[in-house]
């Protein structure tokens, strides 16, 4: 497991059913994956185990070669997580939370504050950084989500749904936001599902269904569809049906 992270024969069940079954993954430096699949398919689930916030029944995940469960501050301080609807404190604001950031994880200050104003100004959302984020609507809660991610100059980065409640001027001010950190050598995992939208960012695009990962499409892979949304929405859902049926027999 030499990756930023890379993740082992991981499985989970909630009640006694399989969410996931086996998965292993490696994210590598440089790189953006997308995470696709069906509502319900694991996505979110994957991800809250990558980042150590869920436990695997079974499996191993190693972040910078700091295995979670056992060394769980040294690899949960390589990695930030953007959730689908961000924990964050309701009485601090942004510039709170990245105050806290930069103490826990050691970060340059003046750096790490400058970062997030310019992510900040990017996604629109550069005047409500003092403001506490209990008064932020829930599209601009996640805007500032996503900036305290981008700035934390993390190795790993794992988004849940970015792109929700986002407008097209913003979504495509992340994708820039997401490019540049992958060009900073971060190793970035985003789950989604919007087929269009990952053949726009993805390095690499993967595909969940019934708890394993039933489509792999490298960079060349990916190239070849020659930006034709369409025909890559065809081919996640024929991996999606053919998990489906094996998932069935």
């Amino acid at each position: 497991m030499n990756a930023p992270l890379a993740a082992r024969q991981v499985h989970k069940s909630w009640l006694d059913q399989p969410i996931l079954r086996g998965i292993d993954l490696d994210l590598a430096p440089g790189t953006i994956t997308v995470l696709l699949g069906a509502n319900g398919a694991g996505k979110s689930t994957l991800i809250r185990i990558l980042s150590g916030e869920l436990i695997a029944d079974r499996g191993a995940v190693k972040v910078d070669g700091h295995t979670l469960g056992e060394q769980d501050d040294k690899a949960r301080a390589k990695l930030a997580h953007v959730a689908q609807s961000p924990p964050l404190a309701p009485f601090l604001s942004a510039l709170e939370h990245a105050e806290a950031m930069i103490g826990w994880r050691g970060l340059d200050p003046d750096t790490t504050l400058a970062r997030l104003r310019t992510h900040a100004e990017a996604l629109q959302i550069g005047r409500a950084l003092a403001r506490p984020t209990r008064v932020l609507s829930g599209g601009m809660r996640q805007k500032a989500a996503l900036c305290l991610g981008l700035a934390a100059q993390t190795q790993v980065l794992l988004l849940d749904e970015p792109y929700t409640g986002l407008d097209i001027r913003s979504a495509l001010a992340l994708r820039q936001l997401l490019q540049a950190r992958r060009d900073e050598g971060c190793a970035i995992l985003v789950a989604s599902h919007l087929a269009e939208s990952a053949l726009a960012i993805a390095d690499r695009a993967v595909v969940l269904s019934r708890g394993q990962l039933a489509l792999d499409l490298d960079a060349a892979a990916l190239a070849a569809f020659n930006d034709d949304a369409r025909a890559f929405e065809r081919a996640v859902l024929a991996a999606m049906d053919r998990g489906d049926a094996a998932g069935g027999e």
